[in-house]
């Protein structure tokens, strides 16, 4: 049965057709494994089965008379959803080849990459789809299913939770645009439309233990590690003299706005943007992560889910094409950030998944995106960075700086008082 494109997923089209490349606005995760990598046949039969159980991936776009919709694809089958790359001597440089592989058109726009060698004595699977076919949370959804556990239940609707009423005097405020950034370096050189990614890895019982000193969740603790990666790659814009000082940079961060009720939870991009600012200019990083507490607050992203939810419902395509220029210019919100968490554990004929990195899209003209994702007992971050960004190769190296440096601000009771106030109040 053929379904009608959502707003979303015509704004998403939209926004892929200002790159200079369709593949910026893809999205999807590189799984890798240790030891030599199975024949081509051997994957395609392990995927063959499962995409049978999931009807969305059978879906191609269309349009006819100006009316696009996801229909049915008679000449459907996961063989030419199946591509091989000979891969390289590690993850940055399989990832980099990733970022520029094509979706056609003509079939469903999503595609798994066996990758021979990813480095390390390992080879990876990955898994890409176009944000307007899906969105991030409905991405993972796939991801489990094609190589979680053997008879896991196909995913129900991806819901952030059930609509309540919206309270329009408490939301309408986060509506209003972000201030225009001037002070970030990171904005001064033209953008390349080209991309490069790097990797962290953090054990997530540092992030737990860090969490408990400070009574903050593992997301909070996120994104203020991004804060302070960012500060630290770029000191003297957010020190005492810099023009930065006391100042932080917007972000956007994914909200789910998928009905409950969706027959379809794995088709279309259903995830609107809560705004979200780094606080970067701030020098306490105990005061940093208060600020980010109060942002992440599950019941503000709530409210705002419930609003987007209903904005997006109604709102007609030509009114969303007016807006699309000034949310996605890089001049207000100019970076993007993404909290995933894979809760089945990934694997292949036996063999456990040894990494799983996300690979997020890029906005155009944004210059960074900073995605983390949770796979058993791991943490994996991902920087995406325009190639333009001199210097975007310390930023993993940065983060887990800024990580050791809570850690022992923790230790010595920096972060007490915070502690006491009961800062628990972000996404569990």
């Amino acid at each position: 049965m053929a379904v009608p494109l959502g707003v979303l997923d015509r704004l998403s089209l939209d926004v892929a057709a200002l790159h200079a490349t369709d593949s910026a606005l893809h999205l999807g995760a590189l799984i890798l494994f240790e030891g030599e990598p199975p024949p081509r046949a051997r994957v395609l039969d392990h995927l063959g089965p499962r995409v049978g159980l999931l009807p969305e991936l059978a879906h191609r776009l269309a349009d006819e008379a100006g009316r696009p919709r996801w229909e049915p694809d008679p000449g459907f089958d996961p063989d030419h959803h199946l591509y091989e790359l000979p891969g390289g001597a590690d993850p940055l440089t399989v990832a980099a080849e990733l970022l520029r592989q094509p979706l056609p058109r003509d079939r469903p726009l999503w595609g798994i990459w066996l990758v021979r060698r990813a480095g390390g004595g390992r080879w990876g699977l990955c898994y890409r789809a176009h944000h307007a076919f899906q969105d991030g949370a409905a991405a993972v959804a796939t991801l489990e299913r094609l190589l979680g556990p053997e008879g896991a239940p196909r995913p129900r609707a991806l819901a952030f939770r059930p609509p309540r009423p919206v309270r329009w005097a408490a939301v309408l405020p986060e509506f209003r645009p972000p201030r225009r950034v001037t002070w970030w370096p990171a904005l001064d050189t033209p953008p390349a439309q080209s991309y490069a990614a790097a990797f962290a890895d953090v054990d997530t019982a540092r992030l737990h233990a860090l969490g408990r000193l400070t009574g903050a969740t593992v997301p909070q603790l996120c994104l203020a590690l991004t804060a302070g990666a960012l500060r630290a790659w770029h000191p003297d814009g957010w020190g005492p003299d810099g023009p930065g000082h006391g100042r932080g940079l917007r972000a956007n961060l994914g909200i789910g706005v998928r009905d409950p009720e969706d027959p379809h939870p794995l088709l279309g991009n259903r995830v609107a943007v809560a705004g979200v600012d780094l606080p970067c200019g701030e020098p306490d990083p105990a005061l940093r992560l208060a600020r980010l507490g109060d942002a992440l607050d599950h019941t503000r992203l709530a409210r705002l889910a419930d609003a987007h939810r209903v904005v997006l419902r109604g709102l007609p395509y030509r009114i969303g094409r007016l807006a699309l220029a000034r949310s996605i210019d890089a001049r207000y919100t100019p970076l993007g950030v993404a909290d995933l968490r894979i809760r089945q554990p990934l694997g292949f004929a036996g063999s456990p998944a040894a990494g799983v990195y996300a690979l997020p899209v890029m906005v155009p003209g944004q210059p960074l995106f900073v995605a983390w994702l949770t796979h058993r007992r791991r943490l994996h971050v991902t920087f995406l960075a325009d190639r333009a960004l001199a210097g975007a190769e310390r930023l993993p190296e940065a983060w887990e700086s800024t990580l050791a440096a809570y850690e022992q601000g923790a230790a010595d009771g920096a972060f007490a008082a915070f502690a006491r106030a009961g800062a628990t109040v972000g996404a569990p």
